[in-house]
């Protein structure tokens, strides 16, 4: 795979920092194929994080999934803190 853009990123709303988070996540995982639907759910659970959720990673499921077709971490939102 090609090397992802450097992106710079400022501010300090919710999606800013949850792109941030999504480039440290992708940074730590360099050998995971990162294609669309992983970019985008994995964002999604960044989202979810920076908002306040409450968030359950399953670490069973990937000793069952195939090797060849990494996915995006299993998240479960608990729930959201009001603020």
């Amino acid at each position: 795979m090609a090397e992802a853009p450097k992106i710079d990123v400022e501010g300090s709303s919710e999606p800013v920092v949850a792109l941030a988070l999504l480039r440290i996540i992708m940074d730590a995982t360099p050998d995971e194929t990162h294609d669309r639907n992983w970019i985008l759910s994995t964002y999604a659970d960044c989202l979810a994080v920076v908002g306040g959720a409450e968030v359950a990673f399953d670490e069973d499921e990937d000793d069952e999934e195939d090797a060849a077709a990494p996915a995006a971490p299993a998240v479960a939102v608990t729930g959201r803190r009001e603020g």
